[in-house]
């Protein structure tokens, strides 16, 4: 019986060489947090729904260590909805909704709604320098909560921003060939978000208490991030995303309410994301993976995981 599995397995791995030793075009479902390189074409739709499980378990303090704190535990749900418009322009709508327990409270709320008009303006050339280049142009529109918190929930209860951000998103994106069976994909996406003021009272996502007044100009936001993904054979592909965000200070003017003084601190914060993806066709696939914080500043600490399926009608 041993023989046999082993025999088996021998013959599976012979197999698998087999496939991998012959040349072909790549699928790729793209790794957890980038954007893709191309826009959808005219007369199609792609829905991408996302599932990220994730746990905070402190935060980085200024001087870069991590703080340990009651666990804050949410699920955060997107559906990543795109169509083309014209042969170098297609919109994108995320959905946003997230549940968060913690403090012995749930909460399940709708988070900011995002929109994005992305436009090519080039395309990848196999054996050449140039790459897929994508401009994305993006509104948030604060849908989600971020003030009449409840001050028991120690800010379990924000699910927004309370602010419309407006976000340019560049997006290089090149696969490469230097293993002819085993193809590479390398995506960055550069991204600056300016946040509009914002009127808060009481207790709010920018701190202060029950007496607080005021309006508070968030600081704006600066990420990157930058992914691979390695072509195992044509079907099966490792991926891994490794992501930066920096926030500036925001500042607060009014009536800040007793012993306290609304606004936060910069801040900032490394993450990486490994993932597999099985590609079934170029018009369906699946991935999932871990996703977590590795250093930061004034910034959560947190792991959990990731999963996503990816349909193109």
């Amino acid at each position: 019986m041993r023989s046999l599995v082993t025999t088996t397995l021998l013959l599976g791995l012979f197999s698998f060489n087999l496939e991998a030793q012959e040349p072909f075009e790549p699928l790729y479902a793209g790794t957890l947090l980038q954007f893709y390189g191309e826009n959808i074409p005219p007369g199609h739709i792609s829905v991408e729904p996302y599932v990220y499980v994730l746990r905070q378990y402190g935060t980085y303090n200024s001087h870069w260590n991590v703080v340990h704190a009651p666990k804050i535990t949410s699920e955060q749900w997107f559906v990543f909805l795109e169509t083309g418009i014209t042969k170098w322009i297609d919109f994108n709508l995320i959905v946003p909704s997230e549940s968060t327990q913690a403090y012995g409270h749930n909460s399940i709320l709708f988070s900011d709604l995002e929109a994005y008009l992305g436009f090519q303006l080039a395309k990848d050339k196999k054996g050449s320098w140039l790459p897929d280049i994508r401009l994305l142009v993006g509104e948030s529109f604060p849908t989600g909560k971020y003030q009449n918190l409840n001050p028991k929930k120690q800010g379990a209860d924000i699910s927004g921003s309370g602010a419309y951000e407006t976000t340019l998103i560049l997006v290089l994106d090149k696969t490469y060939y230097w293993l002819k069976t085993h193809p590479i994909a390398l995506n960055l996406n550069l991204y600056y978000t300016w946040l509009t003021k914002v009127k808060v009272h009481g207790f709010n996502a920018y701190g202060g208490n029950a007496d607080t007044e005021g309006v508070v100009k968030p600081g704006n936001q600066f990420e990157m991030n930058l992914a691979a993904e390695f072509s195992l054979t044509r079907n099966w592909v490792v991926g891994m995303d490794l992501h930066y965000i920096h926030f500036d200070h925001s500042l607060f003017h009014g009536r800040p309410g007793t012993g306290l003084i609304p606004g936060l601190p910069s801040s900032e914060q490394w993450s990486l994301a490994p993932c597999i993806e099985y590609n079934f066709s170029e018009r369906f696939n699946v991935s999932t993976g871990a996703w977590f914080s590795v250093l930061g500043r004034n910034a959560p600490a947190f792991a959990g995981g990731i999963a996503t399926i990816y349909w193109y009608f």
